[in-house]
This record gives structure tokens, C-alpha cells and sequence, in this order.
């Protein structure tokens, strides 16, 4: 996913100056601040009640900082990815609606799929057709709609997984690892998958970077170098999208 450039945005951008004003005023802004906040609240707390679990369990102060500093590592390449798609959702739904979206659910992907099915339903084109405050309001209850099934299942079903982990293993706690992580295998396999076909530079980034991944992990668990594991994500991601501008 790219922006678009800077003259396209001013001679071909489908964003007119009139719908740029409606979907950046400031009545948006404050419409999105109460989920924005929302957001950043939840961080917060949660983050404070992991240093607090962390001291009860008597995980010592240099092992939590070390976790904290990998996970902050971490998400430098994703917050790239993030970063890139926000720019370009935020030249159809404007800043507020997209920050808003993406924090909430964190699928650029999704955001600027049901951005295109509401402009397809209103007989539009992303990129092409000229937007309007119709097509602004259509795709805010297009969003929120495809986002509530996200929000509702975790507020009224997640204290309830440790019962269907016990159900899905059959009692064995050993196979509930195993089976998150052939969870997470299958929904990013299948996620990955439908960008690989058909043939392109898509499949170059994918084959790229998964080899780059498995490279780097085979080779680290001899070296165990620490800094490694902490930016092996990023790296990864890195050398897939310089493959993909490379291969485009």
C-alpha cells in the first residue's frame, strides 16, 4: 500500500478542497477524540497492570524491561505499514475517521477494503470518482458496522476464553500454546496468501521476507544474539517491501 503522490493529490486527487474540509473539520475531530482517548486510556491501564502482575509473579525489573524494549522493537516495522495505509485511507475518509478506524481495529487492510465497497455501492471509483459528504457518511456507518463484531466479541466473550481453551484442548494445557499458534499460522497464512496470487511483486515480498525470517531464525538460535530477536520482525518487513518498490 502507497500514498498517493503529491501531484496526483493536487491535480487528480479525488478529494476536493470542499470535502477535505468537511472530513478534516474540526466537528469530526471532536466526534473521534472521545475514541482516540478511549484508546490511549486502555494502553495505559493496561500497561500499568502488566508492571504490577509482573511484580507480584516475581518477574524481576531487568527481565520486564527487556520485554518492553523487544516489544517497542517490534512494532517499528508494523507501525510502518500502519503509517503507510493511514496516509492513503486518510485521502478518502479524511484524518479523523481514519485514526479513529485504525485504532480501534488496527487493519489498515480492512479500512481501505470497506472504504472501496462503499464507493463501489454508491457507483464510485477510490482514486478516480470525485468524493462527496454522501459518500463521507456512507462509509462512517460502512466502518463502524464491519468494526462493532470486533469490539462486541471482545467486551462480552473474552473472559470466557480460558473456557474454550480447556474445551478446544481437552483438558490439556500443554496443547493450548500449540494451538494459538497454529491459530495465528492459519489467519496470517490465509491473510498472506491472498495478496501472493496472482504472480507479481507481491509474491516477491513474500517470498522475500519469509525466507529472510526463516534465515534469521535459524541462524539466531545457534547465535542467540539479542538485539536480533528484537529487530528480526522489522528487518523482515523491511527487506519485503524493498523487494516489492524494487519489484514494481
Amino acid at each position: 500500500m502507497y500514498a498517493p503522490s503529491a501531484s496526483r493529490w493536487k491535480k487528480g486527487s479525488d478529494m476536493t478542497e470542499q470535502y477535505s474540509d468537511i472530513a478534516n473539520s474540526w466537528i469530526l475531530w471532536m466526534a473521534a477524540a472521545p475514541a482516540l482517548c478511549f484508546v490511549f486510556a486502555q494502553a495505559f491501564l493496561f500497561f500499568r497492570k502488566s508492571l504490577r502482575t509482573a511484580k507480584e509473579i516475581g518477574i524481576s525489573d531487568a527481565k520486564v524491561s527487556s520485554a518492553i524494549r523487544g516489544a517497542s522493537i517490534a512494532s517499528i516495522g508494523p507501525c510502518f505499514m500502519m503509517l503507510s495505509g493511514i496516509l492513503t485511507l486518510m485521502l478518502y475518509v479524511g484524518a479523523p475517521m481514519a485514526w479513529m478506524r485504525v485504532d480501534f481495529i488496527g487493519s489498515v487492510a480492512d479500512a481501505l477494503m470497506e472504504a472501496a465497497f462503499t464507493a463501489d455501492g454508491m457507483g464510485l471509483t477510490l482514486g478516480k470518482s470525485e468524493l462527496n459528504a454522501s459518500y463521507l457518511c456512507a462509509a462512517a456507518i460502512v466502518m463502524t458496522t464491519c468494526g462493532l463484531p470486533f469490539l462486541l466479541f471482545v467486551s462480552f466473550f473474552a473472559h470466557r476464553m480460558d473456557k474454550v481453551n480447556k474445551v478446544i484442548s481437552g483438558g490439556n494445557v500443554h496443547l493450548i500454546p500449540i494451538i494459538g499458534s497454529g491459530a495465528l499460522i492459519g489467519s496470517f497464512g490465509a491473510l498472506t496468501m491472498n495478496f501472493g496470487y496472482p504472480l507479481g511483486a507481491n509474491t516477491l515480498a513474500i517470498i522475500s521476507s519469509a525466507s529472510a525470517m526463516a534465515g534469521i531464525t535459524l541462524y539466531n538460535r545457534k547465535a542467540n544474539i539479542q538485539w536480533l530477536k528484537e529487530w528480526g520482525l522489522t528487518i523482515c518487513m523491511v527487506i519485503g517491501m524493498t523487494v516489492a518498490v524494487i519489484a514494481k
